[in-house]
């Protein structure tokens, strides 16, 4: 073989293991954001109402804003199931109580409240839940579009206090996912996860996220937790963090960071550079024994006896 057709076929082999490489690379992965945040303030809007029923033990119910003297406590086992497209705000102050307020803009119901009784009764177009926990903790689960903490401004009293998110990918293949980054949050920071702009979404959009809100109560059984504990995950393209009133950052997983962070990737990219120098070392050892054996086969006809004397 010439000195170019190997030259050739080498050139085609890396060629071939960079393309594959870069594809690996670059196509687009799923990646589930988690949460693990205290904060004092979140907001949800509810797309999906499975998750959407709460024990809220004696709350108190107000539902008009502006008449304090027409609230009631409700009984120790009612359930509030809330209706989807139905924006809640939870808020806590230290070991206070829960302020949950319910509100819709499209003027339709944002809910209902079934008593122990069953009589279910249904909640306007706004509503507040004043929840005080008692010796065990109140947990809230839900599946919607989420932020939490509040752009730090003029009049901003509640605020997100500390967090981590992490990042999960899926791995190159199979349905194996490893964590592809972490994330600690600062206080006064505000997150959102989001879905990147594409041809079929005009412009960013808000990523729903499945998780749940713990509310320690303040003498129970468990140490006493300021405002409230969120745990969420769901998956997105990045999470806009919001700094201070600036437009802060966002938390993406890097495409260059599979690198270190996809053993599978890793493994391949390693397995191919093993096969690309064996054949490179292969290819050299031919062409140092091939002067060799040439020459050996010219000695031989050297030494050829003359039959025709």
């Amino acid at each position: 073989m010439s000195a170019i057709g190997s030259f050739s076929i080498r050139s085609v082999e890396l060629t071939f293991v960079i393309v594959l490489v870069m594809l690996l690379v670059l196509w687009d992965r799923a990646k589930i954001f988690t949460f693990e945040i205290a904060t004092e303030v979140v907001s949800i809007t509810i797309t999906d109402p499975v998750l959407s029923h709460w024990q809220v033990g004696r709350a108190t119910l107000l539902d008009d804003p502006f008449d304090d003297a027409g609230s009631r406590v409700l009984d120790e086992f009612s359930l509030v199931t809330i209706t989807p497209g139905t924006q809640v705000r939870i808020q806590r102050h230290g070991v206070q109580e829960v302020h949950v307020r319910l509100q819709r803009a499209d003027g339709e119901s944002a809910g209902a409240i079934t008593p122990s009784t069953g009589d279910a009764m249904k909640i306007g177009e706004w509503a507040l839940l004043r929840i005080v926990p008692d010796k065990l903790p109140i947990v809230l689960p839900f599946r919607g579009l989420l932020a939490v903490g509040e752009d730090v401004g003029p009049g901003v009293s509640s605020l997100l206090l500390s967090g981590d998110i992490s990042v999960i990918e899926a791995q190159a293949i199979g349905r194996t996912h490893y964590v592809a980054g972490n994330q600690r949050l600062e206080s006064g920071d505000r997150v959102i996860p989001m879905h990147a702009e594409t041809l079929l979404r005009p412009g960013p959009t808000k990523a729903s996220m499945d998780g749940f809100i713990r509310v320690e109560p303040a003498q129970g059984f468990s140490d006493p937790t300021d405002g409230l504990l969120l745990v969420a995950h769901g998956e997105a393209d990045y999470v806009q963090v919001d700094r201070l009133g600036s437009a802060g950052y966002e938390i993406r997983a890097s495409r260059w960071a599979r690198f270190l962070h996809d053993p599978l990737l890793a493994a391949i990219v390693a397995i191919m550079t093993l096969l690309i120098l064996m054949i490179e070392f292969s290819s050299k050892c031919a062409g140092l024994l091939k002067p060799a054996r040439q020459a050996h086969v010219s000695d031989g006809d050297k030494h050829e006896p003359d039959t025709d004397r």
